[in-house]
């Protein structure tokens, strides 16, 4: 993996089109726990770049405003971290945080509602519904009763307006909006998971619903995008 910077990593994918991230990664106070290790097993099965940020989350939030960090050093870190996201061949993003109260376990949202006069959109939301289903019945079929854990509850932002973590008010996806809005075809999606269904321990029992889990999102997300 090339490290960026001392806290910030990027490794290349076979599919250079595909980016997941994870710009709260750690294990100090403020940081999503884990969610570098799903990062990574999302991106291998999906063959995407990574790029994953170490305990960064107490200093900078990387998917904000840039010049709102406290420093330029900073400030480059946030335009760097968003050059990865954006770059001209990425098109579909996937970042990946933890959550302690999300009304779902697993909640995902592309950043807006979606505007029925646009056909990019319709599109769009022809997708994102056919993950939503494709997720859901991922998780019902091979949720073993094995599983230390119950199988997560999955809400989908615009669908279900329930979602706490929509990512409507996020810098960065404000900036996919607007590249959408200029005729680009690049998708984003904000994925939240529930902090009890991630690990960094392969012996933990929990490794496996994690890995259930990434499994599911592979799955889901190859059918409505890559498929």
């Amino acid at each position: 993996m090339l490290r960026v910077d001392r806290q910030l990593f990027y490794r290349a994918g076979r599919c250079p089109g595909i980016v997941v991230a994870a710009p709260h990664h750690g294990i100090v106070e403020g940081s999503d726990c884990y969610t570098k290790e799903v990062a990574e097993l999302l991106a291998d099965r999906l063959g995407a770049a990574l790029v994953v940020a170490e305990n960064l989350r107490p200093l900078v939030d990387l998917n904000k405003q840039p010049e709102l960090a406290a420093s330029p050093a900073l400030q480059y870190l946030c335009r760097t971290y968003q050059e990865y996201a954006l770059a001209p061949q990425v098109g579909l993003f996937l970042e990946i945080h933890s959550h302690i109260n999300g009304y779902y376990d697993l909640e995902l949202s592309c950043g807006f509602p979606f505007d029925h006069f646009s056909p990019f959109d319709g599109e769009f939301e022809q997708k994102l519904a056919s993950l939503r289903r494709q997720l859901r019945r991922e998780i019902m079929q091979n949720w073993s009763g094995d599983l230390p854990l119950p199988a997560p509850t999955l809400g989908v932002y615009p669908f279900d307006r329930d979602v706490y973590m929509k990512a409507t008010k996020t810098y960065l996806f404000q900036r996919i909006r607007e590249l959408q809005r200029r005729g680009r075809r690049i998708f984003g999606l904000h994925i939240e998971i529930f902090r009890d269904y991630k690990i960094d321990d392969p012996s933990s029992p929990i490794y496996a619903c994690q890995e259930t889990l990434v499994t599911a999102l592979e799955m889901s997300i190859k059918a409505a995008f890559t498929g």
